[in-house]
């Protein structure tokens, strides 16, 4: 009888050693291989490479992390790749294409070391390691950020998280890039299948409804290549927000993710960087970044600002940058920084009569029209030439309308400003302010000058009738209602929806 119990607890013994380890075990293995399967068809031996890399000192918590870690370098830190390089041949003068073993050695040996001491710090030191990308360029590549969703989505699905929605297990640092107080509206990077396929569809029906086929074409243009607007003090802008961290453009930027007391330190931080500027230049602070990646559907209502809550669409973004830190980068004095973004102003369009704010508020972008230079923004001279270039391009605009106009008899177009790059117009101060002359008050000094003023009846800049309806602070709900209502005209129409 004895020996029955001893067999009987034996068998339970294995059995729940045996679903100890399916519990620890299959979700991690399950996760490499979800994860792994959008590259490969049978992703048999780098999951078995995953399991060989993490099981040493095998710990069942641990293993996840080990797992989780070794996607996670996968993503952001690949191995190198062996690719030829061109180099003229003294012989035939020519160019041909030849492998460097040796550089690609050293690489791949500073590769290994680099990723066992992450695992190090991870096995012996139980702290999990942060994991850097030279700049955001790594992040925005197209089959990293769908690498970065499909991580996010197994992770969070398969339970691997203490989270209700999962983020990344490292923290990432970003070396090198500029953080603004601004949020991109749009832009060619994030959405070019999505956003482009419906305005170009319906840009036909837009450009008959709208005040012109130029006003039509203009506003496009300006939206689908990705404005920013600044970050405001009203209270659409109370609660977490996200700023801007890119490098090289706008379009080439993250969303940052802040809070609380840390939101207030890092507004302190710009406004700081902004009054020590000896010059004119946008608000921006040099510097690297650390974050965690979270998916968008992480937040909730109020967890994101009410001037960003398009940012809680998970099909919008593949993340957002989670705030942990950051370090000013020196730079050498009298250097030339480039970051470029839109230099924009926007104004509503009408003629004799004044556009009312009911027809505005129907369909705002059929009434608007934006003006814009695509500028570098850190350096002051670049930025201060396109705030004046826009300007120009204003007045030119309206001098110039009755050339193009299709019905010669129509009334002269006016123009009523309403926002622009530094400033929200919504009757609010923005955060971080920039030093210098602001877009409006160059084109205002503009105006005042004797051969211009013929036209200051024609450009309104002390009008705030539309503040509520198309500030800054609005614009993003702008966006979204425009693609709303394309994807219901389409359907009304019988097209499939293009988003």
């Amino acid at each position: 009888m004895k020996s029955y119990q001893e067999i009987a607890a034996f068998v339970v013994a294995v059995a729940t050693a045996f679903f100890y380890l399916l519990w620890f075990f299959l979700p991690p293995v399950r996760l490499v291989w979800r994860c792994l399967s959008t590259e490969e068809n049978l992703p048999v031996m780098n999951t078995l490479k995953a399991c060989w890399d993490s099981a040493w000192p095998f710990k069942p918590a641990m293993f996840r992390r080990q797992m989780r870690l070794w996607l996670e370098l996968r993503l952001l830190h690949p191995k190198p790749r062996k690719e030829p390089t061109w180099y003229l041949d003294a012989k035939t003068k020519r160019y041909q294409l030849q492998f460097d073993d040796e550089a690609y050695r050293r690489e791949l040996a500073e590769w290994r070391r680099a990723n066992r001491a992450k695992f190090g710090a991870l096995k012996i030191k139980e702290r999990e390691p942060v994991i850097e990308v030279v700049d955001v360029f790594r992040l925005n590549d197209e089959s990293t950020k769908n690498g970065i969703k499909q991580y996010l989505l197994a992770v969070s699905q398969l339970r691997l998280s203490l989270d209700e929605e999962a983020s990344f297990l490292c923290s990432v640092k970003i070396e090198h890039g500029f953080l603004l107080p601004l949020n991109l509206l749009a832009g060619l990077m994030s959405r070019f299948s999505d956003d482009w396929d419906p305005i170009i569809s319906s840009y036909d029906r837009m450009s008959h409804r709208g005040f012109s086929a130029q006003q039509m074409t203009i506003f496009n243009l300006w939206l689908l290549w990705g404005p920013s607007v600044p970050i405001c003090s009203c209270e659409q802008w109370q609660g977490p927000i996200t700023l801007q961290y890119g490098f090289g453009d706008e379009n080439n930027s993250v969303r940052v993710r802040v809070r609380d007391e840390r939101k207030d330190q890092l507004l302190s931080d710009l406004r700081k960087a902004a009054a020590a500027q000896t010059g004119t230049a946008h608000p921006a602070l040099h510097a690297s970044v650390t974050g965690k990646l979270w998916p968008p559907s992480s937040f909730f209502q109020g967890e994101i600002c009410g001037a960003q809550q398009e940012l809680l669409n998970p099909d919008r973004e593949a993340f957002i940058l989670e705030y942990e830190g950051h370090s000013v980068v020196g730079n050498p004095a009298s250097s030339r920084l480039f970051y470029t973004a839109y230099v924009w102003a926007l104004f509503v369009v009408g003629r004799e009569q004044k556009p009312g704010t009911e027809q505005v508020r129907s369909e705002p972008w059929l009434h608007v029209i934006p003006f814009f230079e695509h500028g570098n923004i850190v350096d002051e001279s670049c930025y201060e030439m396109a705030k004046l270039q826009l300007a120009q391009k204003v007045l030119e605009y309206v001098r110039a309308s009755g050339h193009i106009e299709a019905d010669p008899s129509l009334a002269p177009l006016r123009l009523w400003y309403v926002t622009a790059l530094d400033d929200s117009g919504c009757g609010r101060g923005i955060e971080v302010p920039p030093r210098g002359k602001s877009i409006k008050a160059t084109l205002e000094e503009l105006l005042s000058e004797s051969e211009h003023r013929p036209l200051r009846k024609r450009i309104i800049t002390d009008d705030a009738s539309y503040a509520a309806l198309l500030s800054g602070c609005h614009l993003s709900k702008v966006v979204s209602e425009l693609f709303a209502a394309i994807e219901g005209d389409g359907a009304r129409r019988g097209r499939a929806p293009a988003r």
